[in-house]
C-alpha cells in the first residue's frame, strides 16, 4: 500500500511539474474585442506590431491556458518622456474581462506606478518581471517607431497598470479603454498563473498607436526590395545597351 501511494505521488508531482515547466502563452494586444484584429495578426511594421487606439484588448492566445491570477500587468511605453505624466497615469479609463461565451464582467483598475525611462535593455527586463519574453526591447521599438511614425526616440517612458481579474483564461480578452494615447506609445501585458508560470507579450503581438495607421517593411525585408529594384533597372540597362 505504501509503494502504491509512493507511486501515485511520484505522478502526481510529474503532471505538476509538467504542467508548471509549459512554455508561457503569449499575450497578444489586438484593436479592440469585436474588430477584425482583436486577437492580433494584423502587422504595421513587417510581420510586426499591432496598431492600437483608444480601445485595445490583451487576448489571450492559448486555448488551454490556465487563468491568471490577479492583477494582470499592462505596461505602457511612452516616447520621449524622460518625466511621469499624469495624463497618461490617467489614461486608462475602464476595463472589462469577455470570455470565449462572449460574456462582459466589469475589470476594476489602478495606476500603479511610472518606472522611469528606459533607453536600453527589454522592457520586462527593466521592470524586474522574470520569465517573460525580452524582444520588447527598446532597439525594436525605437526601430518600429523611426520606420512608422518618423519619430527619434531616446528613451520609453514606462507607466504599469493592474487590471484586477483573476479569471483571465484561454482565449479570454481583455478589453481596455483609455484616452487617446500618443502616437509611437507601445503597450504589453504581464500576467503568472498559479503555477508561476509568466506570460508575456512578444513584440511580434505588441501594440503602438499608429494614427492613421500605415504599414511599413521592417528594415531587412526593405534592403531586399531595393536589391530587388536595383537587379531590375540593372538588368534593363543592359538589354538597352
Amino acid at each position: 500500500m505504501g509503494k502504491i501511494t509512493a507511486l501515485l505521488s511520484l505522478l502526481l508531482l510529474s503532471l505538476v511539474s509538467t504542467v508548471a515547466s509549459a512554455g508561457p502563452a503569449t499575450l497578444h494586444i489586438g484593436s479592440g474585442y469585436g474588430t477584425t484584429c482583436a486577437t492580433g495578426g494584423c502587422p504595421i511594421y513587417g510581420t510586426e506590431v499591432n496598431n492600437i487606439n483608444a480601445v485595445f484588448d490583451i487576448y489571450q492566445n492559448s486555448a488551454g491556458a490556465l487563468a491568471l491570477t490577479s492583477p494582470v500587468t499592462l505596461i505602457l511605453g511612452v516616447t520621449n518622456t524622460a518625466s511621469a505624466s499624469s495624463a497618461i497615469e490617467n489614461s486608462v479609463l475602464s476595463a472589462s474581462l469577455i470570455n470565449t461565451s462572449g460574456q462582459s464582467t466589469a475589470v476594476s483598475t489602478a495606476f500603479s506606478k511610472y518606472a522611469g525611462a528606459m533607453s536600453s535593455s527589454n522592457v520586462y527586463s527593466f521592470l524586474g518581471l522574470s520569465g517573460a519574453n525580452a524582444s520588447n526591447s527598446f532597439t525594436n521599438w525605437s526601430g518600429a517607431d523611426l520606420a512608422i511614425n518618423g519619430i527619434t526616440a531616446t528613451n520609453f517612458g514606462i507607466y504599469v497598470f493592474t487590471l484586477n481579474t483573476s479569471g483571465f483564461a484561454g482565449n479570454d480578452y481583455l478589453n481596455i479603454h483609455t484616452n487617446l494615447l500618443p502616437e509611437g506609445t507601445f503597450a504589453v501585458a504581464y500576467g503568472t498563473d498559479a503555477h508561476g508560470t509568466a506570460y508575456s507579450t512578444a513584440f511580434t503581438n505588441s501594440g503602438m498607436r499608429d494614427f492613421p495607421p500605415k504599414s511599413v517593411p521592417e528594415p531587412m525585408p526593405l534592403v531586399l526590395i531595393c536589391l530587388g529594384l536595383f537587379g531590375i533597372v540593372y538588368a534593363t540597362k543592359r538589354k538597352i545597351a
